[in-house]
């Protein structure tokens, strides 16, 4: 087995330990994972494969393509959280795979090692890659068409000589065939039919403003004015280059295979729902997030740099000696430049971009993150070719803040469940129960490894051995995540009330077609528990009136709604099942009258089994 192999084996097999795992080992995640594995349990249920519908109506947030790998799943493992998060897992795999074949296209195989192992086991991807949600997909198709882009435009044979940008031609890293062009869009329409036109503009406009950034400059005389200067300067992202850039990239090559693939599909939800699905999908799910901030989702222009920090974590300590190497090959001619420039583009388009938008989210950068990860892999690399590259001090920093970390989960956690003012914990002030903290304890256990293997990190950078530096801190964020989702993840997943609830739903025996109502509380995931549609009720009058209808019905509210309930319908309301609500405090009730629950079963234990169906 060649060194290749080698790298794509070990690749494979990390990631596929830190993402396969333990998927089943929680109920599904509200809000997101609950919208969308409920509307795929849906659709399937029904075979229903164009119309996305959740508890009933149009469902207007994202288009098809999750939806019919999570159906596959549902196919394969039945109607499970670990068949919902299944394909996310896959695709989260395969593009660690495409990353590495990224980054030794660009730079080498030991980069493109670094690059595939960094993503594959940095907190964000991780954790994205583990949810039944379509941001995996869209950066799967959005990784392979750059890296088609790579391959067909031969951007790596530029690397092969030295020669100063404004000898360099805008043609040297196009596809020069019209097949080229034509797959790397089919893969756009692709992302498209993942998360709409993101997927197709996104793409390009990487690839438009890395041909921006490569367009050769002018010569001008030494006695030029400074206004002349600065036109050249800025001429290759003026209005002129950009259509001539445009026409170069074939743009309507573009539109043409774009709407090839996903087309057709836009084409039939558009008439199978008189246009509604299309009007919330673009006017409410693009235009108003990017305008209005949606959902208590806004942020600072800050967002994201902090969100990068956090979510490439561990190797985010890397950030800063990774971004001072940049800047400094991007500042002088060298056969690193032009990759390192369409990396830049890459992360830098999303960032940028997503730090306008109004709404905010951490995984709407994700696509940006196997550009971040092949710029910290070639740093790494180059720290092992010449561990003396990084200063003392710098080092000191990077490395030394592994166990800090370490440290303060590993006693944080437990801290803010002990230590109180004013006879209230941390803990208790954010609204956790007793519960739940009592377990969160337990999970500031997954700071061991971090703490001991930044220990172990630390001492060999200071010996000067960067390699085995770098190959603890990899086995340190394997070993960290595999306790986190194997163990913390459950210790805490286990006091989840949608499965407790929905389990109750499916246990409870009334007699006829009995419907089921919610008030003030109907988490998106309950949809996919219960396997029927759950009427919403806007007050406690409807509520009440609701449960006095002869027919059986179930009604699923907050404790605090139950003394007005008993006060209109006296000894006749019942107490189906309780939960406790999670993470806060509260409690969650399923309420039925007596004449609705002369059918009813026995209460259901409340263990923490996972629901299968």
């Amino acid at each position: 087995m060649n060194q290749n192999h080698r790298y794509q084996l070990g690749i494979v097999l990390i990631a596929t330990a830190v993402m396969l795992t333990g998927l089943h080992a929680t109920k599904l995640w509200d809000q997101d994972e609950g919208f969308f594995a409920s509307t795929a349990a849906e659709m399937h249920a029904q075979g229903e494969w164009v119309v996305p519908t959740f508890n009933g109506s149009i469902f207007g947030h994202k288009p098809p393509w999750m939806y019919w790998m999570m159906m596959i799943g549902f196919e394969l493992f039945g109607t499970t959280e670990f068949a919902a998060r299944f394909f996310s897992a896959v695709f989260g795999i395969a593009t660690c795979l495409l990353t590495y074949h990224v980054g030794k296209n660009l730079f080498s195989a030991q980069v493109g090692w670094w690059a595939g192992l960094v993503l594959a086991t940095c907190i964000l991807f991780n954790v994205v890659s583990r949810a039944a949600t379509p941001d995996t997909y869209l950066t799967f198709f959005v990784t392979l068409s750059l890296y088609l882009f790579v391959c067909y435009g031969k951007i790596s044979s530029n690397l092969s000589t030295s020669s100063p940008p404004k000898e360099r031609s805008v043609h040297q890293v196009l596809p020069t065939k019209w097949r080229h062009f034509a797959t790397i869009y089919a893969v756009m329409g692709f992302a498209t039919l993942v998360k709409g036109p993101i997927g197709f503009l996104f793409p390009m406009a990487v690839i438009g403003f890395f041909l921006m950034c490569m367009t050769p400059r002018r010569e001008l005389p030494e006695n030029s004015s400074r206004w002349r200067q600065w036109r050249e300067i800025v001429r290759p992202f003026g209005p002129g280059n950009f259509f001539t850039l445009l026409w170069k990239m074939r743009i309507f090559t573009a539109i043409a295979m774009t709407l090839a693939v996903a087309g057709p599909w836009f084409l039939a939800v558009g008439l199978k729902t008189n246009g509604a699905f299309i009007y919330e999908f673009f006017a409410v799910h693009h235009y108003q997030r990017f305008t209005t901030p949606m959902d208590n989702h806004s942020g600072s222009f800050l967002y994201y740099p902090i969100t990068i920090l956090v979510g490439m974590f561990p190797w985010s300590v890397f950030s800063g000696p990774t971004v001072l190497m940049v800047i400094r090959h991007l500042r002088k001619s060298g056969p690193r430049r032009t990759a390192l420039t369409f990396l830049a583009c890459w992360a830098g388009i999303y960032v940028c971009i997503f730090s306008l938008a109004s709404t905010k989210l951490p995984n709407y950068i994700l696509p940006a993150c196997p550009a971040m990860a092949i710029m910290m892999g070639a740093f790494l690399q180059s720290w092992i070719k010449n561990p003396g590259s990084l200063r003392p001090a710098l080092r000191r920093i990077c490395v030394g803040s592994l166990p800090i970390v370490g440290l303060l989960i590993l006693a944080g956690l437990p801290l803010a469940g002990v230590w109180q003012w004013d006879g209230q914990t941390i803990l208790d002030r954010v609204g956790l129960t007793p519960e739940i903290q009592s377990h969160l304890i337990w999970v500031g256990l997954a700071g061991i490894p971090l703490l001991a293997g930044g220990i172990i990190t630390t001492i060999y950078a200071e010996k000067g051995r960067s390699r085995p530096a770098l190959t603890t801190l990899a086995w340190t964020s394997v070993v960290t995540l595999l306790c986190v989702w194997n163990f913390a993840a459950p210790q805490v997943g286990q006091y989840q009330t949608n499965g407790i609830v929905g389990k109750t739903l499916r246990e409870t025996t009334l007699p006829g077609q009995f419907e089921i109502g919610h008030l003030e509380y109907f988490p998106p995931s309950l949809s996919f528990y219960s396997q029927r549609p759950i009427n919403r009720l806007h007050s406690p009058k409807q509520a009440v009136k609701f449960l006095a209808d002869p027919q059986p019905r179930l009604l699923i509210t907050t404790a605090e709604n139950y003394p007005v309930m008993e006060n209109n319908l006296g000894s006749a309301l019942q107490i189906v099942g309780r939960a406790n609500r999670f993470p806060k405090a509260g409690e969650i009730l399923i309420l039925s009258t007596a004449r609705s629950r002369q059918a009813t079963t026995a209460l259901p234990s409340y263990d923490s089994n996972s629901i299968r169906h």
